[in-house]
């Protein structure tokens, strides 16, 4: 038997350190981004409290939006364990769907800066409440997602669906 394998287990040492340099690079990259986006919900919700001038508030969002794209494209790059490649798509998709929410957001301080807007227009507010909703959901689900990501260990089912979460919580 020792000839066949040259004296050590390949596929548990193997999946380790590949396991390990994922979750290692996945959680300094969604530190990052989840912080961003921490940033993104404040700036949001002064624009919305009208604490926040549209002009500087779609020039902070383009800022914040361009170092969500490189994390995105980051995570574009990864390469996750195999059982683990929906659940980082899926985390890839809630990214991208907070950009959305921000894009929302830059669309309806752009209307602010129309001559022909009344003063009393409610129009951008509703881009902003969208925005807001995108970029807030996107985040709690990529936090569900992440905990998985990080916890999973090789030979159980990657799930962040509400029942695995209850399981979870039941177990510990």
């Amino acid at each position: 038997m020792r000839a066949i394998f040259g004296g050590r287990r390949r596929g548990t040492f193997g999946l380790g350190s590949e396991l390990g340099a994922y979750r290692n690079e996945l959680h300094e990259r969604t530190l990052r981004i989840d912080g961003r986006l921490a940033e993104v919900s404040d700036d949001i919700d002064a624009l919305r409290r009208r604490d926040l001038d549209p002009m500087e508030a779609s020039s902070r969002l383009g800022v914040h939006e361009d170092a969500l794209d490189e994390e995105s494209n980051g995570l574009i790059e990864m390469m996750a364990p195999e059982d683990l490649h929906g659940l980082h798509m899926e985390y890839e998709a809630n990214l991208e769907r907070a950009l959305r929410g921000i894009v929302t957001v830059e669309r309806g301080c752009g209307i602010t800066r129309l001559r022909h807007r009344p003063p009393d227009d409610e129009e951008p507010h509703v881009y902003y409440k969208r925005g807001h909703a995108n970029v807030m959901h996107a985040r709690m689900r990529m936090a569900e997602i992440v905990d998985v990501l990080l916890t999973w260990e090789p030979g159980r089912p990657a799930e962040a669906t509400v029942a695995a979460r209850m399981e979870r919580v039941r177990k510990s």
